[in-house]
């Protein structure tokens, strides 16, 4: 791979209610008429752009967003769990201030209710997410995800280190922004031991 685009989804219903949707079963979060207004939007600044793959996570917000985006350029999409949003468990289509309050009491070890996942694991898959996209033989690709997954991977490129927040995503919605691979690519041993440390202000990954 050349060049990685990131692009976090457009409004969804369940954004709109405050509502946290992790779940990539559930079928009731499509996008608003602003989110596909928002897709639209992005594909329009994306449509001179040489995109040869497009990688999604499997939820629905994101892949519609995709869909939307490229609409008829016959790109070819992926949709790959590693860039699903940490499970919710017990929080699923529960106000996301809960799951936020939830976090900011407990830390990244404790497993997130109804789940066997902390946090601290799923930064694990994000590590993983970034193995796989770095490793794809396509020239330039575009991710489609969400606030946690694309956070983690613009500051493991960058070196920041601030906490994850829920309810304050690092980028707006179907905002494309390119990342620095090489920069994200020699990060990745530094990170093998933890790679919650991404989130963690009070270490050091280097």
């Amino acid at each position: 791979m050349r060049r990685l685009i990131l692009a976090r989804h457009g409004e969804s219903q369940y954004n709109v209610k405050g509502l946290i949707n992790a779940d990539p079963t559930t079928c009731d979060s499509t996008l608003t008429e602003t989110g596909r207004d928002q897709a639209r939007m992005l594909g329009l600044r994306l449509a001179d752009e040489p995109i040869d793959l497009c990688v999604t996570s499997q939820i629905q917000r994101a892949v519609e967003t995709a869909e939307i985006a490229l609409g008829n350029r016959g790109i070819t999409r992926l949709e790959v769990a590693l860039l699903n949003d940490p499970p919710a468990g017990v929080f699923e289509g529960r106000p996301v201030e809960e799951f936020a309050r939830w976090m900011s009491e407990n830390g990244p070890n404790v497993p997130v209710p109804g789940t066997a996942t902390s946090l601290r694991d799923s930064t694990r898959r994000f590590l993983e997410a970034a193995r796989f996209l770095l490793a794809r033989p396509e020239d330039v690709v575009l991710a489609v995800a969400h606030g946690p997954a694309i956070r983690w991977l613009l500051q493991a490129a960058s070196g920041d280190s601030t906490t994850l927040d829920y309810l304050n995503p690092l980028i707006e919605y179907a905002e494309p922004i390119e990342i620095q691979i090489d920069a994200l690519r020699s990060s990745l041993a530094h990170l093998e031991a933890d790679p919650y440390s991404v989130f963690d202000s009070g270490q050091s990954r280097r």
